[in-house]
């Protein structure tokens, strides 16, 4: 394999996010070329992210600047196609769209590729999800859900590559500036030879914002009891949420919330001993510096999923029936925001810089808490410490080898699981094979059976509504059912044994998955 293109036309933490892939790439193909297509907005990690060979831009905000001011009518096409056909020019052993847009669907389908996994378009422009990986991503980005996901997207991004986690954080590479930059600031500041903790006040959404006020109270803590120093950290627009926090504060903190570019946020985040953030960039930072994050988990976070990926993270979740809640909620009362208290985050630093020594479930009140380690497979996981339900726990990691152990091959045979509505389930998608394989042989026949075949199909039909049936009536099952929807929208070929073979592996996995929840 020579030519490489990853097509991450996302944000700096899913960029981030993709550095294991990437690693994993370098070392089952040393001497391809790889080929980073990104948008404009997220170019400042660029001199971050080790392993990249050459970059396609999408100079996305021009455009949008053309089309808003109207100027030249011609000129966002113009600007447009000249990226596509610098997409067109290249020719890829592999394309990897780690991207879950129509957009980037529209991007993938203009690369010449040998073979590419994610989403792309087909030539009648619908979208066509290729590989197993792929389509699950997919299915758990419906909000009732995404709760049952229980693999952390930069696995998920690695097996895009189809190539296997490695057990190791994700990975940035320090620049010069941002060095100058942090030895200069520590300086300015006084806090060279200090013990530093960072505060990440800001998040991308309001809805995953921790009050300012709850971040005074745990600075003080800290500095009063721990003998650390603190630093704020932030974008520009977030500066007003610095000045909230400083005003409550009893002992300042340093404020560097809109001082730092990316490369100075990175480095200056890596002399921290500890990093207390929302679900937001900057944890991720910290991720990939080794330094130990706290990941306050409000409104619609995921820790699974997007929490830090590296090993002896915490992350701390309401213990609350609505949490997390759904990306499309509005939510006129966030009660979780306050059902994270400043005791209990000082709890988790005190965890992550001197040990857990005596604490207990009290300490953490309202609070669930994990913590993130590699699996023996590569892969991240998260393990409860308080306030969690052992049954809770032993199901979600049940799900976790469930789809990890289909995936890959490594599942062993099972039979009848002894849930009654899995083994209703398993006995279901049992029909549905048996019905597959019925079609398969009829479509073999010469002359073709084409009453046996229309009665089989029906047969086909009614199994596979039951099967959407049993989704929507059991919750378990919901991430199950949507999977097998999109493995069967992504069903290609006219030839009636080709569409049946892939109905028939539809079913086995559905009974494998069955078998193994």
């Amino acid at each position: 394999m020579k030519e490489i293109a990853l097509l991450a036309i996302a944000r700096y933490g899913d960029l981030i996010q993709t550095t294991p892939l990437v690693r994993a790439l370098r070392r089952a193909h040393p001497g391809a070329r790889i080929t980073a297509i990104v948008e404009d907005r997220f170019c400042g990690i660029l001199p971050l992210l080790p392993g990249i060979d050459r970059t396609i831009v999408l100079n996305k905000q021009d455009i949008a600047w053309d089309i808003a001011t109207g100027e030249s009518p011609l000129a966002p096409y113009l600007k447009m196609d000249e990226f596509v056909r610098k997409l067109e020019e290249g020719s890829y052993d592999l394309l990897v769209n780690i991207t879950c847009s129509r957009l980037s669907a529209f991007f993938a389908s203009c690369v010449t590729s040998r073979r590419r996994t994610g989403i792309s378009a087909d030539e009648t422009g619908e979208r066509n999800i290729v590989t197993l990986w792929g389509q699950y991503i997919f299915s758990w980005f419906n909000d009732n859900i995404r709760k049952y996901n229980a693999i952390n997207l930069v696995d998920i991004f690695t097996r895009l590559g189809e190539v296997p986690p490695d057990g190791c954080r994700v990975e940035l590479v320090a620049t010069e500036k941002g060095e100058r930059f942090a030895d200069d600031f520590l300086n300015r500041h006084g806090l060279k030879g200090q013990r530093l903790v960072g505060l990440q006040l800001g998040a991308s959404e309001a809805t995953r914002i921790w009050p300012a006020e709850h971040f005074a109270r745990i600075s003080d803590r800290l500095q009063r009891e721990l003998g650390v120093r603190t630093i704020l950290f932030g974008a520009p627009v977030e500066k007003h949420l610095a000045e909230q926090a400083l005003a409550a504060m009893e002992l300042p903190a340093v404020d560097a919330v809109g001082e730092t570019g990316i490369e100075e946020l990175y480095s200056l985040v890596g002399r921290c001993a500890a990093l207390v953030s929302n679900d937001t960039g900057t944890m991720h930072f910290a991720a990939a510096a080794g330094v130990p994050a706290v990941m306050l988990c409000i409104g619609p976070a995921f820790f699974r999923c997007t929490g830090p990926y590296g090993e002896g993270h915490l992350a701390l979740q309401p213990d609350l029936p609505c949490s997390p809640c759904p990306y499309s909620l509005v939510c006129a009362d966030p009660v979780c925001r306050d059902t994270i208290s400043p005791k209990a985050v000082f709890s988790a630093c005190r965890m992550v810089l001197a040990g857990s020594g005596e604490l207990g479930n009290a300490d953490f009140a309202g609070v669930r808490v994990y913590r993130s380690s590699f699996a023996p497979d590569g892969y991240l996981t998260w393990d409860g410490l308080f306030n969690v339900d052992a049954r809770d726990e032993e199901q979600v990691k049940r799900r976790e080898t469930t789809w990890k152990g289909c995936f890959d091959g490594s599942a062993k045979r099972c039979g009848a699981p002894g849930d009654e509505t899995l083994r209703t389930f398993w006995e279901l998608t049992g029909q549905g094979i048996e019905t597959t394989e019925a079609i398969i042989r009829a479509a073999r026949e010469k002359p073709l059976p084409v009453d046996e075949i229309r009665r089989l199909g029906e047969k086909e039909s009614a199994i596979e509504a039951e099967v959407k049936l049993m989704g929507y009536r059991h919750g378990p099952l919901a991430p199950v059912t949507e999977f097998l929807t999109l493995m069967r929208e992504n069903i290609t070929g006219e030839e009636l044994e080709r569409i049946a073979r892939q109905t028939r592996a539809l079913y086995e996995t559905g009974r494998c998955l069955a078998a193994l929840l």
